[in-house]
């Protein structure tokens, strides 16, 4: 334990440094594998590919690293990319990492490189893939059942969406909130949350890029807002949340619709979004004084950040509790238990009954 501990640490604390070496070492022995994305891209790769080997290794998990060198490889081949430079650049990186750090930092990680290398090669030719094989590239992979399964306006909301008709989409809710066939939670339920899994899904596949992946989540911000003025007040519980994504984490819609619920359910709701420092987070819990935060983490580099948050907030008000959720700490209980949180809870409904359990009285 001692041993991923202390490479887990060196890992986050140069990530950057080790990315660019890395890189630089990969542009030197096959530079024709860099090609038109050029050094500044593959650094960042690698950078986020460090700190991916980081939370996997602090957790012992090598699966997980290997899973997401299995998601990497399939986004890649679904844009007609070569596979070649992933190999490449996960080759350089370990190459970085043995000359770079101490003997008993590095001692860890060759089985992690072995599974991410074993699982680049797996299913490259087009071939089979065992199903539990790696489990976060299968999920975003995977046909749209949440948008097939959800009811007819679901479908129709991302059709709109596709179509760039944001008007369409609001009128489309608009309309169900008008009807009264659909309220707050079972929008969030079975239309937002379904229809931002499947841009993912289609930005993973190569069918969508960015720029489409943003305007859906931004239309949604918009939709849910409008569901929450069209709901009347709930009275008032005397409890306060604040709500905010880890440091570097850029996703929060999903965050977004675990504060409605609170709001919905009566609490006063603090929602910060996305990219919340430590310290900034720390200190505004100590001006406002909620008796709950709600931590976001979206992919396994944000559970460093998050368990840092964790640890400022503890020393600043050491009886306050802290939920987390997020796809970062899904799967394992142990996950969640290491970040230091008090609670975990796997959707925005679960999150107000969870948050409300932590609390006395």
């Amino acid at each position: 334990m001692e041993a991923h501990t202390f490479a887990a640490s060196l890992l986050r604390a140069s990530a950057r440094g080790f990315a660019g070496l890395a890189a630089a070492r990969m542009a030197d022995g096959a530079p024709a594998l860099v090609g038109a994305a050029g050094f500044d891209a593959w650094q960042e790769h690698l950078r986020h590919q460090v700190l991916s080997l980081a939370a996997a290794v602090a957790d012992e998990a090598p699966e997980r690293f290997s899973a997401r060198a299995g998601w990497l490889r399939d986004s890649y081949a679904a844009r007609a990319l070569p596979a070649d430079a992933l190999e490449a650049a996960l080759d350089s990186l370990a190459a970085t990492l043995e000359e770079s750090l101490p003997a008993d930092a590095w001692a860890p990680l060759p089985e992690y490189f072995r599974r991410a290398r074993a699982e680049l090669e797996r299913g490259g030719d087009g071939g089979p893939v065992e199903p539990d094989a790696r489990p976060a590239a299968r999920t975003a992979a995977a046909p749209a059942a949440d948008v097939a399964a959800a009811p007819n306006l679901a479908q129709r909301y991302v059709e709109a969406l596709v179509a760039g008709d944001e008007e369409a989409a609001v009128a489309l809710v608009r309309a169900a909130l008008d009807a009264r066939s659909l309220d707050v939670p079972a929008l969030i339920a079975t239309v937002l949350l379904p229809a931002q899994r499947e841009f993912g899904r289609r930005w993973h596949c190569g069918q969508l890029g960015v720029g489409e992946e943003h305007f859906a989540t931004q239309v949604s911000r918009k939709v849910l807002a409008l569901a929450l003025e069209r709901s009347p007040p709930a009275p008032r519980r005397g409890r306060s949340v604040v709500l905010a994504a880890a440091a570097g984490d850029a996703h929060d819609l999903g965050l977004a619709c675990v504060a409605a619920h609170f709001t919905l359910d009566g609490w006063r709701t603090l929602f910060l979004g996305a990219d919340t420092p430590a310290a900034d987070l720390t200190r505004f819990v100590e001006r406002y004084q909620p008796d709950l935060v709600v931590l976001g983490a979206t992919l396994d580099e944000h559970r460093g950040p998050a368990a840092e948050a964790i640890r400022a907030l503890r020393a600043s008000r050491p009886a306050l509790r802290v939920l987390v959720g997020g796809a970062a700490f899904d799967g394992r209980e142990e996950l969640w238990r290491r970040s230091g949180a008090d609670g975990y809870a796997p959707d925005p409904a679960a999150a107000v009954v969870r948050g409300a359990e932590l609390l006395p009285g």
